[in-house]
């Protein structure tokens, strides 16, 4: 998360959507006074280690920056759950180990550790585990509930004429513009490994379209109709998406409904988000 006070800005840092170059380009001018929540702490209210660069909203309506989502014009760059999830995939590995850093540099994750990945993801999402940030749904970095909490979105796939568009919607400084401009360069050219072998996988999609349901249609991105080649994950999903007793299913947030155990239930919400707000800032 990046605060610019000089600007009124607010920058939300989805993970694998560019953020790290973005986060760059906003303190590339150390003249402004430009806030950089970054590394990893353990929250007392929480009680839970959260990652401060890459925070759910649910997470950071704890913590003091928040009012500045309502105080500034607050913006995300956002990306297609399938490449994201690729891209997720490839960074989890990296961070395992020396090994599978070094690994990561030069080649794509191979069949068995993507699946690997994707088989563990579920439960990792279910605890809210940050060790799998890059791979939760976009819209917990940028709705608090049901709320959206960005008023401009950046979208990867067409990133240069998005970053103009806010550039002149916001009139940026020139300060700003320029290092916008070569982040958009980078971004758009820089395929030092490709990823679309991975992305175009059909467990991948599979289990995106499930987890990230909400993403791609808050987000307008289109979804592949496919399913799962992988016995284990098929099993998995089956097992989690199923209605019934609490206490007999692996997780519990993707089931429909929970049944407990004094004739209780207790169903999930399944809202159509709106991308972006719309109000007035206050002064």
């Amino acid at each position: 998360m990046i605060i610019d006070h000089d600007l009124r800005l607010v920058l939300l840092h989805v993970p694998k959507c560019a953020g790290t170059a973005l986060r760059r380009a906003f303190m590339e001018d150390n003249s402004r006074d430009v806030v950089s929540l970054f590394d990893f702490q353990y929250s007392t209210v929480l009680q839970r280690q959260v990652d401060l660069a890459h925070m759910p909203l649910m997470d950071l309506r704890h913590f003091q920056e928040w009012k500045f989502l309502n105080r500034y014009r607050v913006i995300a760059c956002i990306r297609h759950p399938y490449q994201r999830l690729a891209s997720a995939c490839r960074e989890f590995l990296r961070q395992k180990n020396r090994e599978s850093q070094i690994q990561m540099t030069r080649t794509p994750p191979t069949k068995d550790q993507m699946l690997a990945y994707l088989r563990r993801l579920p439960s990792a999402m279910d605890a809210h585990d940050l060790r799998w940030v890059h791979g939760f749904p976009i819209h917990w970095f940028t709705h608090y509930g049901k709320q959206p909490k960005v008023d401009h979105l950046i979208r990867c796939e067409h990133m240069q004429s998005d970053l103009d568009m806010l550039a002149q919607t916001l009139d940026l400084p020139t300060s700003l513009r320029q290092p916008l401009r070569k982040v958009a360069q980078v971004e758009s050219h820089q395929e030092a490994i490709s990823l679309k072998g991975l992305s175009g996988d059909p467990n991948l999609q599979s289990l995106a379209n499930i987890l990230h349901r909400q993403d791609f249609r808050c987000f307008n991105y289109k979804r592949n109709q496919t399913s799962f080649d992988d016995p284990e994950l098929k099993d998995l999903m089956e097992r989690c998406l199923k209605v019934g007793p609490s206490h007999e299913l692996p997780l519990t947030n993707l089931t429909p409904q929970m049944r407990w155990y004094w004739g209780r239930s207790s169903t999930k919400s399944d809202q159509l988000l709106r991308a972006t707000r719309n109000r007035n800032i206050r002064s």
